[in-house]
């Protein structure tokens, strides 16, 4: 045996020493890799070349590549000369991910390299360099010099920074707004979802509307695209039912005649494929989907609110799965699931508590987490299909999304029979639809209608936002929740956390369920901001960080009440049968800031939101700027009038008097 061979086979061992889904192997039987492999000699005269080890989790999207040498002073060449790939192993490791980058199969894949020279039982005669593919790039990770778990190799590619992904989403989802002015803007989500599912990879798959689809005119694609999203959910185990709602909503492309005719698809499915599908392969609860839907209503002048639909912001869904003590075999419940950004929330947060115990088997609970412990129910064919993209992309968590009226009988019985088979929700999460009316000519559910459904589905605990008149409005079905329940928390949250799609003003209020609130004290706190900053391009974004901080300071005053209570801004309190379930109810006026300045603003507010009332601007989005220029010609407006009133009065007074 050579000394390449041991050194092969103690790098073999040590690997396998550590914790790994599947097995490390020279002789892939993965066929895109085989086919970049197949010309990958590092001599570059086109004939086969093979790394020294390679390991491939197509779940994970995974590849690792490990190139090795036996002595340390073939470790890399010297940066001032080229590149020497059958010298050295850090070149030649570079040489074999620089294949890989260039392919565009391995766009969205998670690509990692481990270049080892000399013996690596000695721990003084040894290197270990990790490189990873970023943005196009081959990037040396420098504090990694030892071999890691799969997990951690997996969060090389987690800390994502959300500014730039929210831009970068943001700008994506403009320009394939633009490319789509001639469709519907309802229709423009279901578009991009099946565009979406069409680019999802299949495991072990030849997946030639991927490998063709840059080939095929807009005709060729809208012809293929119905049997490709047939072939993805098929082959995620998508029952027929759930598959037909998806596939029912693209029939319209059948006669669109201008997208038959030209690129659109085609460039739409290399923008979506290169700058949008790489970030789902990160653990952020950024709702991607529910982001394109709300730029495409946008565009087209409709706000979620309107419809109403509040997607709720990445920072809260996450603030939910930590107001209540999440354990890894909970099963969470959200009734008007949206693009699904408190499932995606919540997977992440049961993910993370598995990862951090000491649980036995944690893939298989992990799996189980994905596949039985998330359940929503979402009425509109469109959101549902957004989640069911967005849960795809995230590798699961789709299983139990329905397309279903949360009141309905059907729903009743759906929940029925996730319960004899084991699946028993015990957490809620929602953000209902806001403005529900519930009288015979809007039979809409209002928000606290959610609440009690809730309350009625799962066992242990419900977080719900919700806008503040839900607090207060309702009063027997208020006092009925807490013959029953407990309202453990109120918080109110920034007047601007919705923003700019939205201008309702919320709070989150959470409940033990099951517990009778009997003489039991309430929490209540004003968390009148997040840190969070409105910017044109971006929305709100953390660009201070000031979030954790903040969130910090609140989950101080909810375990430490009797230490920051100042009956302002925080406080506990009992409640009574009556009693609103907001803080403004209970809590002291401070006078101690008032001045002469908090009058004038006071009656500057009031007169932008008479303006603002008066010509229907309440719900739109404007800049400062523009906004400070309508509300000049109003007032203007409103003054000449006054002026010709009060010249026609004197001229009336005139006559009278002759």
């Amino acid at each position: 045996m050579s000394m390449k061979d041991i050194i092969d086979a103690q790098i073999l061992l040590a690997l396998n020493r550590k914790s790994f889904q599947k097995q490390w192997s020279r002789a892939t039987v993965h066929e895109d890799i085989k086919s970049v492999l197949r010309t990958a000699s590092k001599r570059k005269t086109g004939e086969p070349g093979y790394p020294d080890q390679v390991y491939v989790n197509e779940v994970e999207h995974l590849l690792i590549l490990v190139e090795d040498k036996t002595n340390v002073t073939s470790h890399q060449s010297d940066p001032d000369v080229p590149d020497m790939p059958e010298r050295y192993a850090v070149d030649g490791l570079k040489w074999y991910l620089s294949l890989f980058m260039a392919n565009p199969i391995f766009a969205s894949w998670k690509i990692v390299g481990i270049a080892v020279s000399g013996d690596i039982e000695d721990t003084y005669n040894h290197k270990i360099s990790t490189f990873i593919v970023k943005d196009g790039e081959i990037e040396l990770i420098p504090q990694i010099n030892s071999f890691l778990d799969e997990k951690d190799y997996l969060k090389l590619f987690t800390n994502v920074n959300e500014e730039e992904m929210i831009e970068r989403i943001g700008s994506s989802s403009k320009k394939i707004n633009k490319m789509l002015r001639s469709i519907d803007s309802q229709k423009r989500p279901i578009l991009l979802s099946a565009l979406m599912i069409a680019l999802f990879e299949i495991a072990n798959s030849h997946n030639s509307f991927i490998r063709e689809f840059e080939s095929n005119s807009g005709g060729e694609i809208i012809t293929k695209l119905p049997n490709r999203v047939r072939e993805v959910l098929r082959s995620e185990n998508i029952p027929e039912e759930k598959m037909n709602v998806i596939l029912n909503q693209i029939t319209f492309l059948e006669t669109q005649l201008d997208l038959r005719s030209n690129n659109i698809l085609r460039d739409i499915l290399k923008e979506l494929r290169d700058e949008v599908i790489p970030y789902f392969d990160t653990s952020s609860n950024y709702d991607i989907m529910g982001s394109f839907y709300s730029e495409f209503l946008r565009y087209a002048g409709i706000s979620n609110v309107k419809n109403g639909i509040v997607l709720t912001p990445a920072h809260i869904t996450q603030l939910f799965t930590e107001l209540v003590p999440l354990r890894p075999t909970d099963v969470i419940f959200d009734p008007a699931a949206g693009s699904g950004a408190f499932l995606i929330a919540g997977m992440n947060a049961l993910i993370n508590k598995i990862e951090g115990s000491n649980l036995p088997d944690k893939q298989k609970k992990i799996q189980n987490v994905k596949q039985k412990q998330l359940i929503g129910f979402e009425i509109n064919a469109t959101m549902y299909t957004l989640s069911i993209s967005n849960m795809l992309f995230r590798h699961d968590g789709k299983s139990q999304l329905y397309n279903l009226d949360s009141f309905s009988e059907e729903a009743k019985q759906t929940l029925r029979r996730l319960a004899q088979e084991g699946i028993k929700p015990n957490i809620g999460f929602v953000n209902p639809p806001y403005g529900g009316k519930e009288t015979a000519s809007d039979p809409t559910p209002k928000e606290i209608s959610f609440l009690k459904l809730l309350l009625e589905s799962v066992s242990d605990y419900v977080v719900m936002i919700a806008p503040l008149s839900t607090y207060f409005k309702d009063e027997t079905i208020r006092n009925g929740i807490l013959s029953q329940h407990t309202l453990k928390y109120v918080i109110n949250m920034p007047a601007d956390l919705f923003q700019p799609n939205a201008a309702t003003i919320t709070a989150i209020s959470v409940f033990r369920v099951g517990e009778p609130q009997g003489n039991k004290e309430t929490i209540m706190v004003d968390l009148a901001e997040d840190g969070f900053v409105l910017s044109k391009n971006k929305g709100r974004t953390d660009i201070f960080n000031r979030w954790p901080e903040i969130k910090e300071e609140l989950f101080n005053k909810l375990e430490n009440i009797e230490e920051y209570a100042d009956n302002i801004t925080c406080l506990k309190t009992k409640l009574k049968n009556g009693d609103e379930w907001l803080l403004q109810a209970f809590a002291t006026t401070d006078y101690s800031n008032l001045n002469e300045n908090s009058f004038e603003n006071a009656i500057k507010e009031q007169l932008i939101f008479e303006a603002r009332k008066e010509l229907d601007l309440l719900e739109k989005d404007i800049d400062e700027v523009e906004l400070l220029s309508i509300l000049s010609d109003y007032y203007s407006m409103e003054d000449d009038n006054e002026l010709e009133e009060v010249n026609e009065s004197m001229e009336e007074d005139n006559e009278n008097e002759e």
